[in-house]
């Protein structure tokens, strides 16, 4: 699948995933924020998110991540595009901060070095597209009436390698 049918395919199941639901909600969130590899230390990505709180403990997400990989020995820098959806339940309440953990769904169109000890047997690739299995854990906290701070860590069954750190802001459209 090319970078840009992609890109497009994600970003309109973003949309979709929020619109569909805007009307019949509790509450729904879109988020921007910054990524970091956990398992490389020149990758980054810029996130954008999509959330659905369908019952007070519940909620699904979309989420999309285009990360950008500074090559040292090349001298350039790669592109690649992740994405995700899942559901999230919330583990407990502190104050006002909320912590979540969830399952999800996610894929990149990264080449995977198989050989990498970093990298796990746990996916499968369709073409340019890897799948694969992720453990969201997520933090929320207000830091007014609709905008909220988050933090989470994503394992994916890819491996160590595609670990990521993810923080920024979400802004909900009703409480």
């Amino acid at each position: 699948m090319p970078a840009n049918k992609l890109k497009s395919t994600v970003l309109f199941i973003v949309t979709l995933f929020g619109g569909f639901s805007a009307f019949s909600q509790k509450a729904i969130d879109f988020g921007l924020g910054a990524t970091i590899s956990t398992g490389l230390q020149d990758e980054w990505a810029i996130h954008l998110k999509s959330q659905y709180h369908f019952h007070t403990k519940w909620n699904t997400y979309g989420e999309y991540n285009l990360f950008f990989r500074r090559d040292v020995i090349a001298q350039n820098t790669e592109t690649y595009h992740a994405f995700g959806v899942g559901v999230n339940y919330q583990l407990w309440e502190v104050s006002t901060a909320k912590i979540y953990t969830g399952l999800g769904y996610t894929a990149n169109n990264f080449p995977i070095d198989k050989r990498n000890p970093d990298t796990s047997k746990l996916f499968a690739s369709t073409g340019n597209l890897n799948h694969a299995a992720q453990l969201k854990f997520l933090g929320t906290l207000p830091l007014g009436e609709h905008l909220h701070l988050f933090a989470e860590y994503n394992i994916t069954s890819f491996g160590k390698r595609y670990d990521t750190f993810t923080f920024g802001f979400i802004y909900r459209l009703s409480e």
